[in-house]
């Protein structure tokens, strides 16, 4: 074996087992002594978007794609690198180049799929995309999922609460229920001598609902307990930092398989788990069905629907968010607190409520949450509402909404928080979605003295999150 051959070997092995860095430092070297292979290109690449450094996972997977051309697995690597960087467009036009020369790509497919519900705010199209799916074992699940989530946000009138409740124990208990281990997950428990052990796992200790809603309850835990956080997801920016300056110990666990994290976790002995990515972390919610932990609780993060699992000791809502008369709903025990599921820490950047408000009526949102029941409701209200959400900015969620409302809407599209906020300020009035409701959003918009209007209130978690608002219960 020559010195490239075992350059290559020693490569694969590192890239096969997620050392990213490693992987690039061999695939450098390797690239030096043959420089016009596509396959060191394209396998440097993969190791960039694992290591997220995106921009170079770019420059070599299009260098892979000019010396192959018809390399799909690079054009998925260059999509996803975009994706990451907020190139959505871009990357679902690399989706796009994939599908014209294979129609059936399940990677391009779901690539898409994911853009379409989490980016373009089309769940529809979003399910649509994977019907084909439906018929390969191999993508079912994913195919599944994506049309579950999608049936969240927009469902037919005649679709109800049990049933997609049912849907989502269906789907949990084929799919996350990992089977029995023959060894079974070792917990060594501490000693009482020991600080309680708190473990939270995510892919969203960053500006998400995660921070804005959990943060000021782990402030308090921290004072008595160590707190281990397993992180699932890329995403660092200031609330990264403070979730890190809570920990006693930070693990990045972002490639790792389920039954991998399980161990983790059990490795880690702890106490009482957090569950804060729920369907937003599928594999997350596999190792848990494991009972890796001693306790688990499923909290904020992922919380639209039951887990359908029966590995935890109780989900965290209210009397509100999910009333006792709902359990049946769920597979977790109903744990309701007193005042309020969640409490909102607003950021530093929270403007002062504007003393002059305009009466236009605004909508702050996700546009996956503009449903189709919603679009008809608006439509049904003289005069102009205002779509504020860094989203509407694609042409594509502006024509969704123009065909139903014509010119009686107008898009603003921030660049940040802090700018969305600002405009959200400028309102007197925002109009809750439905079916799934406004969650941190509404919170932000009392902190800002607007009115949150209310005309529905369903049964499902991710339909109840403005109840309180209402001031009445679901009928």
């Amino acid at each position: 074996m020559n010195a490239l051959d075992t350059l290559l070997a020693e490569a694969k092995i590192a890239r096969d087992s997620a050392k990213w860095s490693l992987g690039i430092t061999l695939y450098s070297k390797a690239n030096l002594l043959m420089p016009d292979a596509w396959q060191i290109a394209h396998n440097r690449a993969l190791c960039f978007l694992g290591a997220g450094r995106f921009k170079e996972a770019i420059e070599d997977s299009k260098k892979a794609l000019v010396l192959k051309p018809d390399l799909w697995q690079s054009a998925i690597v260059l999509a996803k690198s975009q994706e990451a960087l907020g190139l959505m467009e871009e990357a679902d036009n690399a989706y796009q180049v994939v599908l014209r020369s294979n129609i059936s790509n399940p990677s391009a497919i779901l690539g898409r799929a994911h853009l379409a519900l989490n980016q373009f705010g089309d769940p529809l199209a979003a399910s649509a995309l994977v019907e084909p799916l439906l018929k390969n074992l191999d993508y079912l699940m994913d195919a599944e999922l994506t049309q579950l989530m999608a049936s969240l946000y927009d469902h037919d009138p005649d679709v109800d609460a049990r049933t997609l409740s049912t849907n989502a124990k269906h789907f949990a208990q084929q799919y996350l229920q990992l089977p029995d281990q023959n060894k079974r997950l070792k917990k060594n428990g501490n000693q009482p001598t020991k600080r309680p052990r708190v473990g939270l796992l995510s892919n969203a200790f960053c500006t998400s609902p995660v921070y804005f809603l959990t943060i000021f309850g782990w402030q308090h835990v921290a004072k008595g307990c160590d707190i281990i956080i397993f992180n699932r997801g890329h995403t660092k920016d200031w609330a990264t930092e403070a979730f890190k300056n809570l920990a006693t110990h930070w693990h990045d666990v972002q490639h790792m398989p389920a039954l991998d994290l399980a161990k983790t976790i059990t490795d880690n002995e702890i106490d009482v788990l957090y569950d804060l990515g729920g369907w937003m972390d599928p594999v997350g919610l596999q190792a848990l069905s494991l009972n890796p932990a001693a306790q688990q609780f499923k909290w904020v993060g992922g919380q639209s629907i039951t887990t359908g699992l029966n590995c935890f000791a109780g989900w965290i809502g209210d009397e509100m968010q999910s009333p006792k008369q709902f359990q049946d709903l769920y597979t977790e025990p109903l744990i309701q607190i007193p005042s309020a599921y969640a409490t909102y820490t607003p950021p530093s950047y929270l403007p002062k409520i504007a003393k002059s408000k305009s009466r236009t009526p605004c909508v702050f949102s996700n546009p996956a949450k503009i449903s189709r029941q919603f679009l008809q409701y608006l439509r049904s209200i003289p005069g102009k509402k205002i779509f504020i959400h860094r989203q509407f900015k694609y042409a594509r969620v502006q024509e969704r909404i123009r065909l139903v409302l014509g010119n009686e809407c107008e898009f603003v599209c921030p660049t940040s928080h802090e700018e969305a906020l600002r405009a959200l300020n400028r309102h007197a009035v925002m109009i809750d979605t439905f079916p799934y409701t406004s969650g941190l959003t509404a919170y932000e918009a009392t902190a800002l003295g607007l009115q949150v209007q209310v005309t529905q209130i369903g049964q499902l978690f991710c339909e109840r999150h403005t109840a309180a608002y209402a001031g009445k219960m679901a009928r």
